[in-house]
């Protein structure tokens, strides 16, 4: 009977031209963020190129699905997202953004397995690039268009960005790719001067758009981002060491939040300081107080902000914004305690593959993909990104997530502790059970 080869072994070592064009092709419409019809036709757009790619991939290759925890957990997790739609009182929306979310899923999916994770990494970071590069060229040739001229917002730059947040949340990501990502190899040393002169290029456009975006969230959502890639990259010595002072430096500081914590409306005290919520804490206490009877499952996905709950918000409190601006509070109200309860698990079994991975392999695109996760959990406590449904956030999010586990196991085969690739050195001991290979 002829044994089965291992998922990890028939992945790609090189994508396809097809399936790289339809990936950068995929990532600008995620990046678009058009207003009006023009919505529908990127929706259109967007749903059509993902079957594309899934149609693509499964016919050339076959698509590789493992039973790793974090891959149940997180594909269950997008799959109950988008089932909540059947439940929701959100009507054709919340159907049509169900369908998104679906869509989304089975294409990070297929580009795991089409793509891998260094080339999806360098798509998304030559894609940022792109828009980096048009929104600077709209910003001095059309400033009407590329800054921002509303209130609080005079100077803010926002390019081809719906806003100034987006262009921030984008120019900060390429940020952190741009001083993390390895330099590609170029044959010659004049190639290579050019290919260095390129990144750094890079480093300063990010840069510039990052701080010209005027988003302070953006700022420490990339200040996180590097913080991680630094801790994926550091020697293991110096990664115990700061994991034992945190853990050390923890229980004082949880003691010292909670002593000092006071609520009072939309004010947050803590620590001697003052937090505005703008309006936050009254958004998320209307929707956990109106989810009585509906705790185990919630709303379903754009089931909450229904026409009847907007008024009946607006005639309390005399404003009105259908928007929790946190995923986390959207995904409890919206998807119960089952939704919430999905996420954690996804996030916990993701990051505890992060952490062994980077406790004992030193890879950039593992150091990169983990920050990159990192940034994207920090912006859902201001952002409702998990159910931006065709967002680049979710999109990157899912993807690296899916292609980590392929990658690692790569890796770890061509050090020799699995079989499948050519060993590049004497085999040393054999894979511990976390890495033990997935059958499809």
């Amino acid at each position: 009977m002829r044994q089965k080869r291992p998922v990890w072994d028939r992945l790609p070592m090189t994508p396809s031209r097809f399936a790289t064009f339809a990936a950068y092709l995929l990532v600008a419409l995620s990046m678009w963020s058009p207003e009006g019809a023009s919505a529908l036709v990127r929706y259109a757009l967007f749903v059509s190129v993902s079957g594309v790619l899934v149609i693509h991939t499964y016919a050339t290759r076959g698509i590789a699905v493992s039973r790793a925890p974090e891959w149940v957990f997180i594909a269950g997790f997008a799959l109950y997202v988008s089932l909540s739609a059947f439940w929701s009182d959100g009507g054709i929306d919340a159907a049509i953004k169900g369908m998104l979310i679906f869509s989304t899923l089975l294409v990070s999916i297929s580009m795991a397995n089409a793509l891998g994770l260094a080339a999806l990494l360098r798509i998304f970071y030559n894609a940022m690039c792109v828009f980096l590069m048009a929104s600077l060229l709209v910003v001095i040739f059309r400033p009407d268009i590329g800054i921002e001229t509303g209130w609080l917002l005079e100077g803010d730059w926002r390019g081809i960005a719906g806003q100034k947040n987006g262009l921030g949340v984008i120019a900060s990501l390429a940020f952190v790719a741009a001083l993390s990502l390895p330099v590609v190899r170029r044959a010659t040393r004049g190639r290579m001067a050019l290919a260095w002169c390129t990144r750094l290029s890079m480093i300063a456009l990010s840069a510039v758009c990052l701080v010209n975006s005027g988003s302070r969230g953006a700022l420490v959502t990339a200040a996180f981002g590097l913080s991680l890639v630094f801790v994926a990259k550091a020697p293991r010595a110096l990664q115990r060491i700061g994991l034992v002072v945190v853990l050390v430096l923890a229980v004082p500081a949880v003691v010292s939040i909670l002593t000092t914590l006071d609520i009072d409306a939309d004010l947050i005290d803590v620590l001697g300081t003052t937090i505005d919520s703008n309006g936050r804490m009254t958004l998320w206490s209307y929707g956990l107080e109106q989810m009585a009877g509906r705790e185990l499952f919630g709303f379903g996905v754009g089931g909450f902000w229904t026409p009847a709950r907007v008024t009946a918000f607006k005639d309390i409190h005399g404003w009105v914004l259908d928007n929790f601006h946190n995923g986390y509070v959207t995904i409890l109200v919206e998807g119960g305690v089952v939704g919430i309860l999905l996420l954690v698990l996804a996030v916990g079994f993701l990051l505890l593959i992060y952490l062994v991975t980077i406790g004992n392999l030193r890879d950039s695109y593992v150091a990169l993909a983990f920050g990159y996760a990192g940034m994207f959990l920090v912006l859902n406590l201001t952002e409702n990104e998990i159910g931006r449904s065709t967002s680049l956030n979710l999109i990157m999010f899912l993807s690296l997530s899916f292609s980590l586990r392929f990658h690692v196991t790569q890796a770890l085969s061509r050090a020799g502790f699995l079989p499948g690739f050519p060993q590049s050195g004497a085999r040393r001991s054999p894979a511990p059970a976390l890495w033990a290979p997935q059958a499809p």
